[in-house]
C-alpha cells in the first residue's frame, strides 16, 4: 500500500501526540513543529556530517541530475552512506575515561585487554579493605592503561625498542 500525503500526516500527527508535541499555534491550524522541520533537520545534519549533497537530495526524494546514477548504486549503498554518517536523534553517550584510554592505547597498536590482564596477573592476590574504603577497580585500570600509554609514547618519541633490556645478543 503506497504512502500517501494524508496517511503520512496521520502518522506524524500520532507521533506528535505520543511525544507531547501536538501543540497548535495560537489562532492557526498548523503545528509548531511540522514535517518540513524534520526534513530540514535531516538535510542540515547530514550535510554537517559530510554526506554528499546529491545523496542527501536523493534520500529526500528530490529528482536531481545525478538521480539515475545514484539509483544504480542501489539501496544497500545508500543505507551504508546513511549508517556511516552516524545520524541519530538519541543523545550520544559520553564514553567513560577507561573507554577513551582503551581507544588511545588501541590507536598506538596495543591491546588494552592484554595490558589489563597482565596487570591483574602481576598484582597481589589479596585486597585489604579498611572501614570507609572501597576498592576502586576502575582507578586501577585507568592507572594501568595510563602507564602503558606513557611507556608506548616514550618509545615512539625516543625510538626505543620495546623490551630492549630483555633481548640478548
Amino acid at each position: 500500500m503506497p504512502l500517501t500525503p494524508g496517511s503520512l500526516h496521520q502518522i506524524v500527527h500520532k507521533l506528535y501526540v505520543k511525544a507531547g508535541l501536538a501543540i497548535k499555534d495560537l489562532g492557526e491550524r498548523r503545528y509548531e513543529l511540522r514535517a518540513s522541520s524534520i526534513r530540514r533537520f535531516f538535510r542540515t545534519q547530514m550535510a554537517a556530517l559530510g554526506v554528499d549533497r546529491d545523496y542527501i537530495e536523493y534520500m529526500m526524494g528530490h529528482t536531481i541530475s545525478t538521480y539515475h546514477d545514484i539509483q544504480m548504486k542501489g539501496i544497500g549503498f545508500l543505507r551504508g552512506v546513511y549508517a556511516a554518517s552516524g545520524l541519530c536523534i538519541k543523545p550520544k553517550t559520553k564514553p567513560s575515561r577507561i573507554e577513551m584510554l582503551k581507544e588511545m592505547v588501541r590507536a598506538l597498536g596495543l591491546n588494552p585487554e592484554e595490558i589489563l590482564t597482565k596487570e591483574a596477573l602481576t598484582m597481589p592476590h589479596r585486597t585489604v579493605i579498611t572501614a570507609g574504603m572501597k576498592p576502586n577497580e576502575d582507578q586501577n585500570q585507568i592507572e594501568t592503561l595510563l602507564s602503558a600509554l606513557k611507556q608506548k609514547l616514550k618509545q615512539e618519541v625516543t625510538g626505543e625498542i620495546p623490551n630492549a633490556s630483555l633481548k640478548t645478543v
